[in-house]
């Protein structure tokens, strides 16, 4: 393991961490606010907070590690050849334990607010958990068509890439946040679960991203003709 390995790795760990200390803590604050009586952030809020996070972060440091913060991303990668494979377990734990410990600090800055900011299908408005996953399954798919087609192909405008991953994200939660949790990804919703303490519906999060990314990463090779491979 080089040392440019582990920078990789703690850009991941600080990118995740940011991503869900952020995206979350939109949603909590919301909670929090409105406990308070006061006018909360609503989703359009907190698809802005995601969606400016994620490009913040892809400007800070893609340059790096690539700014996957997102393990489904980082296998979907691995799997359309354009990650290698001996850098997907540093970047999984990376991720993972950034989002557990933003995840526990949110919880101790904000206290118990909104599930805190936990991606969840709205049961009350009659989405099930089998909705939520075709849902979020969807949403994962085109955010990795995105992200492939606009970051990884050599061909691509790379400068813009921050802004259209950042808008496809900030979207799809604004649409889709309330209703099923639009998390993209099983680190996103991995601190809060740990936080709140129960991981009844985390599968939906995992399942869902980890299948749509897949197949989003394997429709990009099509529809853009393969793009150009890493060497």
């Amino acid at each position: 393991m080089t040392r440019d390995d582990w920078r990789k790795y703690c850009c991941e760990f600080i990118g995740t961490f940011s991503l869900v200390f952020f995206a979350a803590g939109a949603v909590v604050v919301d909670g929090l606010m409105e406990a308070q009586a006061s006018n909360g952030l609503g989703m359009i809020g907190a698809g802005l907070i995601s969606g400016l996070v994620i490009t913040v972060v892809i400007y800070a440091f893609g340059h790096i590690s690539g700014a996957h913060v997102n393990p489904a991303l980082s296998v979907a990668a691995c799997l359309i050849g354009h990650f290698p494979r001996r850098l997907l377990p540093g970047y999984v734990v990376a991720q993972m334990s950034g989002s557990a410990l933003a995840g526990m600090c949110l919880l101790w800055a904000l206290g118990d607010f909104n599930n805190m900011g936990a991606n969840l299908p709205n049961i009350e408005l009659g989405v099930s958990p089998l909705t939520a996953l075709l849902i979020e399954l969807f949403l994962a798919f085109l955010l990795m068509w995105v992200v492939a087609g606009v970051g990884l192909d050599k061909r691509a405008h790379g400068p813009f890439a921050g802004v259209a991953v950042g808008a496809v994200v900030g979207i799809e939660v604004m649409l889709f946040g309330a209703v099923a949790g639009a998390a993209m990804n099983p680190a996103r919703a991995f601190g809060p679960y740990i936080a709140m303490g129960d991981f009844s519906f985390y599968w939906i999060y995992v399942a869902g991203p980890f299948v749509g990314m897949a197949l989003g990463g394997f429709a990009w090779r099509f529809t853009h003709a393969l793009g150009e491979r890493e060497k």
